[in-house]
């Protein structure tokens, strides 16, 4: 049996160690797997082996003192979802005890891609950080990776990395997380030029896809400016819009960080390309396959276009408060993205009615190619969808690819170089087959045009006590507006005159035969009768069923030397005579009802006055504000009693917008002072 004083002298020195060891407990590194390595100089190392994960948050895990010692250990060459921790999204820390021995040296880290963003701490002190950590976080995804100082070797001490993953989205696989490599210790310099070749290696990888992008978006400033050259062809806006949608998503591949851009403003930059691409494309094939003049297409693409925006703008706004997504915002996601990835099923659409339709043979490689293109992304859209909660892997299987060399060409690159010179090819064929139908028309135009100039009058008869002036201005090549002076002589044989002046509704081609074949209609007409509403009653029987749903308005007019003046009206605008309106009544224009009479109204000219007619190109002229000149402006014109030219020039310099014809018809108070002359003065200007 121990005594007590042998007992007491044995229990002292266990008490005193127990309490060293207490004391000096706090700075024991607990680090399940050290890394010790000699310092590497002016070169780099690997940090090897596992590294004490938890998952998490606490400050005061950054502290080299902590004891880690419980923590599970993973790998760093591979994120946590595809070890141990699959779908986990949130915080997470990373610790790794560190010596570095050997002669004094600077010394730096360099972490790799990290999921999503990070703060790395040394020793307890925050170094830097990648992203922003929530409240309000984001994340530049770096290929580079980002080197961080330690300090000078020999080096001891606690590297911690304090990590957050966005909540993942209904597109997103459960493998994400945290580490993609093991990070590297070593020479500032050396580390720097490390990740600007990883860098530099990732954008050597995409220099192919830089370079077709590039043609693409080239091609589409080309089609743009033809479009700005001729705008009413809208196909070359719709192919500039896709080519440069396309151009632009090369810009995905590079760092984001490089244009100041966080990761929810990369993700709108993305969006908008997206909607662009996708939108372009329908309005491009509508128009090659002539869908675009169809109500029922535009209202269905309108339609389409409005929801599929509405869908990218509500997933791009609950992607920005992403930081705390609970299950109703992640439910909105998945609907939201399910939306934007199945519209693009419209194209399909569109090319399959082209086809039961019948495609021309022009337009059949566009055809083929566009289905192939729709159906190969739009598989790779809806693949994605859901993959978090399906676990389906069918999309990895979307993309093989053809090795060159140190490139490799996938799917979406063969297929978008196919696409774009199929489209190329078709659009230049079908912008030749155009040209040469515009060619055929212009020429069409040109013989209308010949044809109008021998049908308005250019020299007048002489007409014995009448000065006669006209203007004649067509808003576009052919116009619709028409008038004929043709001399007459009254029971006593004295020179007097029928003019008629009228308005065919409509423009072009069309408006030009109508006037041709009024004009020789009232040609014939003015053989049997020089009543202006005889004349009225014929041209509207001649014009029945002949005007393809138009119609004509007209005024005919006999004036006699002695000043008496017979004036029947077809829905035209009322004459002034010496600057006051004259009243007629209410008629039916030309062309409409088989049963529409024209009476007449006689008024007498006097010596001197002036009987003005106009068409209703004066009235609508429209300013840029949209405001019609209108009667109350025409009446007092008119008041002052203007030349034919005034008239035009302040019609004009309102606002042009339809065709002007102005004649006017003044009585010679004293005919052999003017020697019973005509003045005659005709102007047909090109609008």
């Amino acid at each position: 049996m121990i005594g007590r004083k042998a007992a007491a002298s044995l229990l002292l020195p266990i008490v005193f160690v127990s309490l060293l060891a207490l004391l000096f407990a706090p700075i024991v590194h607990a680090s399940g797997d050290p890394f010790s390595a000699p310092s590497p100089g002016p070169g780099i190392i690997v940090i090897q082996g596992n590294w004490q994960f938890h998952l998490g948050d606490d400050l005061g895990w950054s502290s080299p003192t902590f004891n880690d010692s419980g923590w599970e250990q993973l790998r760093a060459d591979t994120t946590w979802g595809a070890q141990t921790h699959p779908g986990y999204t949130g915080f997470a820390w990373y610790r790794k005890e560190i010596h570095l021995t050997g002669r004094p040296t600077t010394v730096a880290v360099l972490i790799p891609p990290v999921e999503d963003a990070y703060e790395v701490f040394w020793n307890g002190q925050k170094i830097g950080e990648c992203g922003k950590l929530p409240p309000h976080g984001w994340r530049w995804y770096t290929p580079r990776g980002v080197v961080y100082p330690l300090g000078t070797a020999p080096l001891d001490g606690v590297l911690a990395l304090r990590v957050w993953e966005v909540p993942l989205t209904s597109t997103d696989v459960n493998e994400i997380g945290g580490f993609l490599g093991a990070p590297l210790i070593g020479s500032p310099a050396v580390l720097t030029q490390r990740a600007a070749f990883n860098q530099m290696r990732h954008e050597d990888l995409m220099l192919p896809r830089f370079v077709l992008s590039g043609a693409l978006f080239i091609t589409g400033l080309i089609a743009l400016l033809l479009f700005l050259r001729e705008r009413r062809d809208f196909l070359y806006l719709w192919l500039a819009l896709f080519l440069i949608a396309n151009g632009l998503t090369c810009f995905q591949g590079l760092n984001p960080e490089y244009y100041g851009l966080k990761s929810y403003q990369a993700d709108w930059a993305t969006a908008a390309v997206s909607a662009l691409q996708d939108i372009s494309l329908w309005l491009l094939l509508l128009t090659l396959f002539g869908l675009h003049k169809e109500k029922l297409w535009r209202r269905w693409t309108i339609a389409l276009a409005a929801i599929y925006l509405i869908a990218m703008v509500t997933d791009m706004v609950i992607l920005r408060f992403w930081d705390d997504a609970g299950s109703a915002m992640q439910c909105g996601n998945a609907i939201a993205s399910a939306f934007v990835a199945f519209l693009p099923v419209y194209l399909l659409f569109i090319v399959a009615f082209a086809w039961r339709r019948g495609v021309r043979r022009a337009l059949l490689p566009i055809a083929l190619a566009s289905t192939i293109y729709g159906i190969y992304n739009i598989a790779v859209a809806v693949s994605a969808q859901g993959i978090r909660f399906t676990h389906f892997t069918f999309a990895r299987y979307l993309n093989p690819g053809i090795s060159l060399g140190p490139y490799v060409f996938g799917i979406p690159a063969i297929l978008n170089t196919l696409f774009f010179l199929v489209l190329l090819f078709t659009v230049a064929r079908h912008q030749a087959i155009e040209r040469r139908r515009q060619n055929h028309i212009e020429s069409e135009i040109k013989s209308a045009r010949e044809i109008q100039h021998v049908l308005i009058p250019e020299e007048a008869p002489v007409i014995p006590g009448f000065l006669i002036a006209s203007v004649y201005k067509p808003a576009s090549e052919v116009g619709g507006d028409f008038f004929q002076v043709i001399p007459m002589l009254d029971f006593s044989g004295e020179p007097g005159a029928l003019i008629i002046l009228g308005d065919v509704s409509g423009k072009g081609l069309t408006a030009a035969m109508t006037v041709s074949l009024i004009v020789g209609t009232l040609r014939t007409l003015a053989d049997f009768t020089d009543d202006p509403g005889e004349i009225l009653r014929g041209l509207n029987q001649r014009l029945l069923g002949r005007t393809q749903g138009g119609f004509t308005t007209c005024v005919a007019i006999r004036i006699e030397a002695t000043g008496r003046t017979v004036i029947a009206n077809a829905g035209h605008l009322s004459p002034f005579c010496a600057g006051r309106e004259i009243m007629l009544g209410g008629s039916l224009p030309l062309g409409l009802s088989g049963d529409a009479d024209y009476e007449s109204v006689t008024i007498d000219l006097e010596p001197d006055e002036t009987l003005t007619v106009f068409t209703d190109g004066v009235l609508e002229a429209r300013n840029s504000k949209g405001v019609l000149y209108g009667f109350d402006r025409l009446s007092s014109l008119m008041r002052a009693q203007p030349s034919v030219q005034q008239v035009v020039d302040a019609a004009c310099s309102f606002g042009q917008d339809d065709d002007i014809t102005v004649l006017s018809v003044k009585r010679i108070a004293d005919p052999e002072l003017h020697n019973a002359k005509l003045d005659f003065v005709a102007q047909i200007a090109a609008g």
